[in-house]
């Protein structure tokens, strides 16, 4: 990939970054153009909101008892999609997009693991507020972060068997950001 900077590898397991990718996009008209939905999700048996919006764009998709119907992909975000299949070298036809309103809106440690998603690469694009992702192996002591800014994009892949991944919450931090995660859903 082009001007990307390697965060981590081991083996085929890798997590590399574009800075400012997509930094002409303007997050604003892409808030206001999804429907947002605030889901329930269940967390040692507790029912709780999940701490963040989200809409989904993509073949029918199920993720933390979370059911999403099949829904066509938005102009401005196929568009996304043709340019990342060209940068990833990879096929996309899903997006999980997430919505952090400001710091208190956040992601515990999980890994993108449905068995109906391939799992190679997973593509994501960060707008708006600088906030951290972390990651650290499920069975093992590794661990490692990465801040994320406007426009940046990160590039997991054939992390999710190994790795767990997490937005931290961020009290100080008062802006929104957008996070646009994309995914090859295998349709059986």
């Amino acid at each position: 990939m082009n001007n990307e900077q390697l965060i981590y590898q081991q083996g085929p397991e890798r997590v590399s970054t574009i800075p400012g990718w997509a930094s002409k996009i303007a997050m604003e008209d892409l808030v206001q153009s999804i429907q947002w939905k605030q889901n329930k999700i269940r967390v040692y048996g507790k029912i709780y909101d999940e701490p963040r919006l989200t809409a989904w764009f993509g073949p029918a998709y199920t993720y933390s008892n979370i059911q999403w119907s099949a829904t066509p992909m938005p102009i401005a975000l196929q568009t996304l999609v043709d340019d990342l299949e060209t940068q990833c070298d990879f096929k996309f036809n899903a997006v999980l997009c997430n919505y952090y309103r400001d710091g208190h809106d956040a992601m515990g440690w999980h890994s993108d693991n449905e068995p109906e998603m391939d799992q190679a690469c997973i593509a994501s694009i960060s707008l708006g507020a600088t906030r951290t992702l972390k990651f650290k192996e499920r069975k093992g002591n590794k661990q490692f972060q990465v801040e994320l800014s406007h426009g940046d994009l990160l590039v997991m892949e054939h992390m999710q068997t190994n790795w767990l991944h997490a937005i931290p919450k961020r009290l100080k931090v008062s802006e929104p950001r957008l996070n646009l995660t994309f995914r090859h859903i295998i349709e059986r």
